[in-house]
């Protein structure tokens, strides 16, 4: 069904782009009727190989106008450098905006949320079921299992009625939480086998972390599953390196250019408001271990950093007025573009780390120090996941988005990552 679906809204999709398409080529008089149906026909193979054609989808995503709005510019770019029309503008604004409200509606009228059930009692430990309650695209349904202890709100039944449970509650997708290791799970093998054969989706607890909680739990790894897990292209990838260092200068220096009469605002600033430096700088730990200097804006009084906490509360008095506007707004994070320049960081990676807590979280929390293979960010993917961390245990949090960061890290999760910033920046989520 969801296939037929599918299948019919491309061919309306195709259909209705294509008359677009031409009838705005002959109105700016792009009359090279064989050129231009080339042209398209090469479009929609590029959008096909780029998933711009799979209309069944949970729900409407930035990541989806972003490929659009790439694919287009470089599409019709072609043909201004060609024709040397300036108009063409026009026509690629018209089909963009097509684009986007086809795929909004199709997106909003054929939406179905996936209905979700958990096999085993780990999951609130895990917070499966919190990640599923609060996740737009899944329908959270319960839970089965032997456990009797665990609160009963969703439990749907035991092991043996797991079968019952799925139909009746019509499941799309079962996540599995129990220890797949184990004895005790490998006689309910077959059955969930069947189920997946059946058209079921079914997930490990660490699949589920990685294509839902967007996140590697750091307490499941070791040499081996990293040797054997795909992904990590940015060790070892020399382009995708290149690629990365050359979209850190444009950003970099573009930023400086447009945002230096704030630095000069926040420097007049800071210093009327509180005696010291305007700049900050401490020693943070860089790619491979190396040390390095991080410059910020001064956001706090001048303080005994031996005798004060080290971790900065929501309220703590040390932090100055404009300091806590600075922080809310990452104002206070725009000298870090310098060591952009330098090459001792990168826009977007795992947040540099005082080398005095780096050397407490390498003792505490195995594999921490694999997050620092990789230049740090002035933003990450585990900056804007998860809150701002105050312990050892949120180091750990953070680490597993480090670890999912590393993994997958590509081009477009970099502008997703910069996009979700620019909306912290915009309504002042920063700490």
């Amino acid at each position: 069904m969801k296939l037929k679906k599918n299948i019919m809204i491309r061919i309306v999709y195709l259909v209705l782009l294509y008359v677009l398409y031409t009838f705005l080529l002959k109105k700016f008089n792009y009359t090279i009727k064989y050129l231009t149906t080339f042209l398209f026909l090469i479009f929609i193979f590029i959008q096909f190989i780029f998933g711009q054609l799979d209309f069944y989808v949970e729900r409407f995503r930035l990541k989806g106008i972003f490929i659009n709005f790439i694919i287009d510019f470089i599409f019709f770019g072609t043909f201004f450098v060609f024709l040397k029309r300036f108009n063409i503008i026009w026509v690629f604004s018209a089909v963009f905006l097509f684009q986007i409200c086809f795929r909004a509606i199709a997106s909003f009228k054929y939406m179905k949320k996936k209905n979700v059930l958990i096999f085993g009692s780990n999951h609130i430990k895990n917070n499966v079921q919190g990640d599923l309650i609060s996740n737009l695209d899944y329908n959270y349904v319960g839970y089965v299992s032997n456990n009797r202890s665990r609160a009963t709100r969703y439990l749907k039944g035991n092991y043996e009625e797991l079968e019952k449970v799925v139909k009746e509650n019509e499941i799309d997708m079962i996540v599995i939480v129990k220890d797949m290791r184990s004895d005790s799970f490998k006689k309910y093998l077959k059955r969930l086998f069947s189920l997946k054969t059946s058209g079921i989706k079914i997930l490990s607890y660490d699949e589920f972390n990685e294509s839902i909680q967007k996140k590697i739990d750091a307490s499941k790894i070791n040499e081996q599953w990293l040797l054997e897990s795909n992904g990590f292209d940015i060790l070892n990838n020399q382009s995708q390196k290149n690629a990365k260092r050359a979209l850190d200068l444009v950003i970099a220096i573009g930023l400086l250019v447009l945002a230096s009469p704030i630095c000069l605002l926040a420097a007049i600033i800071i210093k009327i408001e509180s005696k010291g430096p305007v700049i900050f700088k401490q020693t943070r730990i860089g790619e491979n271990m190396k040390k390095f200097k991080v410059y910020k804006f001064r956001s706090m009084k001048l303080h005994d950093v031996s005798k004060a906490p080290r971790y900065a509360g929501e309220n703590d008095d040390r932090i100055t007025k404009f300091g806590k506007f600075m922080r809310k707004t990452r104002i206070d994070e725009l000298p870090q573009l310098f060591c952009i320049i330098k090459g001792t960081m990168s826009f977007v990676g795992p947040r540099p780390e005082w080398d005095v807590l780096a050397k407490e979280y390498e003792k505490e929390i195995p594999y921490y120090n694999l997050r620092h293979m990789i230049k740090p960010g002035i933003t990450g993917w585990a900056q804007v996941m998860y809150p701002y961390g105050e312990n050892i245990e949120d180091a750990k949090r953070k680490l597993e988005y480090d670890l999912y960061y590393l993994k997958h890290q590509d081009f477009i999760m970099d502008v997703l990552v910069i996009m979700k910033t620019a909306k912290v920046v915009l309504f002042g989520k920063g700490k």
